[in-house]
């Protein structure tokens, strides 16, 4: 699914479980954060968990976008801009500190499911 935000096209993750968010510092500290890919744009995306997240707004935080299906490593460095939990999940938002590149095996994977 697209949606436009802040005049970017955003891609819909909601069937594709096999792109993921690796956080490997927060804050100049080393942590390990695992989570699944909900949105993602050049400019930011957003990610969601189960359980808790030992993140909060303002937080720096780098680490990769993995497909390991679609051999696809892209690292990032952002800031988180919002959390919202609810009973069972955690979301939350990231702006990146520079805007990445899609690879075009994304981007066609993105449209397959769209």
């Amino acid at each position: 699914m697209n949606t436009k935000v802040r005049n970017r096209e955003r891609e819909t993750f909601s069937e594709m479980r096999e792109f993921q968010i690796k956080v490997y510092q927060k804050n100049g500290e080393a942590e390990f954060i695992q989570c699944f890919i909900k949105n993602i744009s050049e400019s930011g995306m957003a990610g969601s968990l189960t359980g808790s997240l030992d993140l909060k707004e303002s937080d720096v935080i780098s680490g990769v976008i993995e497909g390991e299906d679609f051999a696809i490593k892209i690292r990032y460095e952002g800031t988180i801009s919002w959390i919202k939990k609810s009973a069972e999940t955690v979301q939350f938002g990231v702006n990146f500190s520079k805007e990445i590149t899609l690879p075009d095996v994304l981007i066609a994977r993105l449209m397959a499911v769209a």
